[in-house]
This record gives C-alpha cells, sequence and structure tokens, in this order.
C-alpha cells in the first residue's frame, strides 16, 4: 500500500526538493502554505504531514494543531531552522508533533525519520480500527442484551394491567433521584437499567401470586420475596452487568436492617438499592390496585417520611420529596391546570353566539376542553359506565352547565406558550383514529376520535407547567431522545403523564393505558394501542406517499390492525380533507 504524505513549505526549490526525495515510496501532495494545505488535507487521507515552520499567513504548528482536529492520526513532523524553541518544546508536549527536524536536513536521516513515521503512523492506525471494532462489538452485545431483558419485562408487565408501566416509571423516578443527589452520568445509567429491570424475577413467580386481588398470606410472601435473588441471578450471568445485578438483588433491603434477602442495614445495602426502593414503593402507593385505591402524591410523600430512617434512607427519601416537578405534575391533574384551552374561542367569540351544536364542535376541537367535560362527566357520579365520547359526554351535561364549564376553564389566565402545533396534530389524529377504528372496528369511533385528540394532553401540561423546558424539547424528532429528555426533566415523560390525566378524567384504565404506550409500536401487543399508533403516524407524516416508507410501522403490526400500507394512505388522504375542513369551520 502507498501512503500518502503531505509537503508544506512557502519556498518552491524546498518543495521539489523534498518532493523528489519522497515521490518513489510515497504519494507525495504538496502546499505552498498553511491555508492551502488544510484545503488539501479536507480531500485527502493523509498519512504523515511535514511543514516548515516559518510561513507568512500561518506558522507550521498552527497549521498542525488545526489539522490535529479533523486528522489526529495522521503523524506530524516540523522543520525547524530560526523556530520559537518554547512554541517547539510545547507543540511536542502536547503530542502535536511526532518529531521535529532542523534545517539544513540531511536526506538519510529525514528519509530514515520518515519512514519511522509510517511505521508509527500504520500502529497507531491498527490499533484504533481494533478499540473502533471493539467498541462498536460491545455496543452492539449492550445493545441487544438489554434488548432482551427489557423484553422479559415488558412480558413480565403485560400479565399485570395494573402493573403495566411500573418499570419504566421506577426507572425514571430512580434517575431523577440520583440526579438530585449529583451522581455521575455512568452510575445513573446503571441505576436506570436497574430501576427497570428490578423486578425481572418475578418471571419465576406463579400467575396466581403475581395477579391475586388481594393480600399476600405468610406463606405467599415469602415466594414472592424470592423475586429478588432469582433476578439478580438471571442478569448475573450477563456480560458487564454484575454491579446492576447487585442492585437487584438488594432493593427489598431496608434502612434499620428488616428487609430481605440478606438484612442489610444503612451503607451496607448499595445506593442503587436504596435509590429503587424509594421509587418502588412511590409508584406502589401512586398506582392502584384491584384490593386499593391509588394513594395521591401527598399521601405517599406521608408515608416515605413517616418511613424514613426505618425502611428508607432519610437522605434518599429528602431528595425524592424534592422533585418539584412530579408535585406539580401531579397537583396539575388534580386541579385541572392543563392550559385551560388551546383553541382561539373565547379570544374571538363569545359563548352566547354559539348554538348547542357549534359549541360541542368547538370543544371537539380542544383538547383540553374536551378533557374537562370528560372529567365532569365522569365524576360526578351519575353515569353507568365511563364516558369517552365528546358529543355523548357534552349531552350529559346539557347545554347550561356545558357553556359554564367552558365559560370557567376559557376564563383562566392564557398562556403565553403557542399550543397551535399540539392542537392541529391533535385534530389530525382525532381525524385518523376515527377512520381508523371504522375501518378496522376494533373500538367504537367515538372513542377512537377521543383518544387521538386527548393522546398528547400529557404534553399540554408538561408545556403549561414547564413551558421553557418544554420548549427545548418538542422540537425534538427522535421519540426515544425526547422521552429520555423529559425524564431527566420531569421524572416522567408525557406519555405517562397522559395516562394519569385520562385516569383522573375518569377514563377506563385499559384505555388510559394505551395513551401511555402508543409511542413504541414495538412493544405494543394491544390492538387499540397499536390502532393509537398508528392514528399518530399517519398524523406525523407530510403526505400520503411518506406513509409507505414508514419502517417502524412493520408487516406485523399492520396485519394486527388488518391493514395495509394503501390502507393507511387512504386514511391520511381522507384525514388531510376533514382536518382542513374542520379547523376552517372554527370561530373566527
Amino acid at each position: 500500500m502507498t501512503f500518502k504524505i503531505m509537503i508544506v513549505d512557502d519556498e518552491p526549490a524546498n518543495l521539489r526538493l523534498l518532493e523528489r526525495l519522497f515521490r518513489r515510496d510515497y504519494q507525495v501532495i504538496t502546499a505552498s502554505s498553511g491555508a492551502e494545505a488544510l484545503q488539501l488535507l479536507n480531500r485527502h487521507d493523509v498519512a504523515l504531514l511535514l511543514t516548515d515552520q516559518r510561513m507568512p499567513g500561518m506558522t507550521g504548528i498552527e497549521l498542525l494543531e488545526r489539522a490535529a482536529a479533523f486528522r489526529p492520526h495522521m503523524v506530524r513532523i516540523i522543520m525547524t531552522g530560526y523556530t520559537d524553541v518554547s512554541a517547539l518544546v510545547e507543540a511536542i508536549n502536547c503530542g502535536q508533533v511526532y518529531k521535529h527536524v532542523a534545517k539544513p536536513w540531511s536526506n538519510d536521516e529525514l528519509r530514515v525519520t520518515v519512514e519511522r513515521a509510517i511505521e508509527h503512523y500504520k500502529a497507531n492506525k491498527s490499533r484504533h480500527e481494533l478499540e473502533e471494532t471493539n467498541r462498536r462489538l460491545s455496543q452492539r452485545l449492550q445493545a441487544m442484551t438489554r434488548s432482551v431483558v427489557r423484553t422479559i419485562a415488558d412480558a413480565l408487565e403485560a400479565k399485570d394491567e395494573y402493573v403495566y408501566g411500573h418499570a419504566r416509571r421506577v426507572s425514571g423516578y430512580a434517575s431523577a433521584i440520583a440526579r438530585r443527589l449529583r451522581l455521575e452520568i455512568p452510575v445513573l445509567e446503571q441505576i436506570s437499567l436497574a430501576a427497570f429491570l428490578h423486578d425481572i424475577g418475578k418471571i419465576g413467580t406463579p400467575d396466581q401470586l403475581l395477579l391475586k386481588p388481594s393480600i399476600f398470606t405468610e406463606e405467599e410472601r415469602a415466594v414472592m420475596q424470592l423475586h429478588a435473588e432469582r433476578g439478580a441471578r438471571m442478569i448475573a450471568g450477563v456480560p458487564e452487568m454484575e454491579e446492576i445485578a447487585e442492585f437487584i438483588r438488594y432493593h427489598h433491603e431496608h434502612y434499620d436492617g428488616s428487609g430481605y434477602p440478606e438484612g442489610l442495614a444503612g451503607e451496607q445495602i448499595p445506593l442503587a438499592s436504596r435509590i429503587i426502593l424509594v421509587a418502588d414503593a412511590y409508584d406502589a402507593m401512586t398506582s392502584p390496585r384491584p384490593f386499593r385505591r391509588a394513594f395521591t402524591h401527598e399521601e405517599a410523600i406521608e408515608q416515605l417520611l413517616e418511613s424514613a430512617g426505618k425502611q428508607f434512607d432519610p437522605e434518599i427519601v429528602r431528595a425524592f420529596c424534592e422533585l418539584t416537578a412530579l408535585a406539580q405534575i401531579r397537583r396539575g391533574i388534580a386541579h385541572e391546570n392543563w392550559g385551560g384551552h388551546l383553541s382561539p374561542l373565547p379570544l374571538h367569540l363569545e359563548l352566547d353566539a354559539l348554538s348547542f351544536e357549534e359549541l360541542v364542535e368547538e370543544i371537539a376541537r380542544d383538547p383540553a376542553l374536551a378533557a374537562s367535560v370528560l372529567r365532569a362527566v365522569n365524576t360526578k357520579g351519575q353515569t353507568v359506565a365511563p364516558c369517552l365520547s365528546i358529543r355523548a359526554a357534552c349531552l350529559n351535561l346539557g347545554d347550561e352547565s356545558l357553556r359554564e364549564l367552558v365559560q370557567r376553564m376559557c376564563s383562566r389566565e392564557r398562556l403565553d406558550f403557542d399550543f397551535t402545533r399540539l392542537q392541529e396534530h391533535s385534530i389530525r389524529c382525532a381525524i385518523a383514529a376515527e377512520l381508523l377504528a371504522k375501518r378496522t372496528k376494533m373500538i367504537d369511533m367515538d372513542e377512537a376520535y377521543s383518544l387521538g385528540l386527548l393522546h398528547d394532553m400529557g404534553e399540554a401540561l408538561l408545556c403549561t407547567l414547564f413551558p421553557e423546558e418544554m420548549e427545548h424539547i418538542i422540537w425534538m424528532d427522535e421519540t426515544e431522545a425526547r422521552t429520555e429528555r423529559e425524564v431527566v426533566a420531569f421524572g416522567v415523560d408525557h406519555a405517562q403523564v397522559g395516562q394519569w390525566l385520562l385516569e383522573a378524567c375518569g377514563i377506563q384504565r385499559e384505555l388510559a393505558l394505551t395513551v401511555q404506550t402508543h409511542h413504541d409500536a414495538m412493544r405494543i401487543n394491544e390492538p387499540v394501542a397499536l390502532l393509537l399508533n398508528v392514528a399518530d403516524v399517519v398524523a406525523s407524516a407530510a403526505n400520503s406517499s411518506e406513509i409507505a416508507a414508514l419502517d417502524q410501522l412493520g408487516s406485523d403490526r399492520l396485519a394486527m390492525l388488518r391493514l395495509s400500507r394503501a390502507d393507511l394512505a387512504y386514511v391520511h388522504e381522507r384525514m388531510t380533507e376533514r382536518t382542513g375542513e374542520k379547523l376552517a369551520g372554527a370561530s373566527v
């Protein structure tokens, strides 16, 4: 293999001499200035750069400094006659210069120096390629390993709707606590994964215990407690996850030594395990079970504080209590503080000027108003079953009560945050969901419309409470990266907040869960959640031809809904037409 070397000198005679010296053994590229050399380096993979120091415009050392930034493995030699010795010494110490050659040079010595420099380059390049290959293999192994264990965790959660999302929530809370404690990034990542996998040992627990709708007997509790050690054994055999296995093993140890499996106490328990215990307990308390209601945020915090120093590490409880974003989210849901309204209705039109039908149509364009109407109907104790149809809910309230509710919501202080994009996407998703429901007959069309309209209400709430943070998040293209940013900032992502919000509106838990899960098509096994995912994808597509190229919608996913890509293209076209009509009909 013939290597490329570059020679830089502002004296043409020197360039000719050096080119003749090396052109038999190497492919020689010449430049008469630093600027010209940088341009050529952008186009050529150069193994060695040999430059004069004293040149007008840019010195040799300055050239080597700039070249090192984008050709880090290139070997750099400088030729000096009258150079500043201190600058040269500094460049050598910083690794910017492999060798320096004094002028006038000896051809034989310079040839040997270049040969050794090329050998150095080959060794460096081989080592770098090996390191890069090992890094990619390690990343691939880690990704594959984590994908497998996450799939196992998902399969475990799928057994019991009451714990669905538990692993993700505990991971989010644990990560938020760890950040509050200012732990380093590698430790944070370990805690996040360990928290996600903390219950993986329950895969070997009998279903009759996992799904039991009442409190355990002592014997049953003993069987259930085996899951911590079982989970640790499962993970311990996975490469590079030994520490995570340890965190899982001890996540039920209590600060006062009363926990299991070994009765460790205080700082004998790994810090990660103590963090997971608090996060796990909070989520267990604030999630409903068949034998008890869910605690409010305030009630759960009170329980944590009461058990601090006994079951829980007081410092970790204190850190959790300082997660003000989580408290604000819970209060926002309780007090319907989700923006008041998203549509321009109150700014342009008096409510009295609208007929009842026109008012219902306005509400069906506004996710926040629709959520408030559903909440009013489903929590007043007069419905036989929870209502998810916006029109049915409006009829249930009646004209007078409906106008009073809308007036109250719209009289709230208007936010500066621009909800236009969110509202338009919600309407598109609602119409797409309705059309898909009509085609698949998997859910009532009115209910599908409501789910589509409300699917991003968690985002609306976060934008209401944290407008500055969300302004930087909502424009992120990658859903997974955006979700991670939300968890970092708030302890939960907007899909989880959306589930809580729908449950607060009295919507059945199985339908509220579709909002929590709808962003991840590959993990969805429930048809209605998948329908909502497809509606969201269709609503996000710029045109119907884009649908055919959507890789995330695999054939197996579409087969679950008995749909083809042609069906999706048709739904997109009809959705686009109806969205234009609906937005054109909005009050102006």
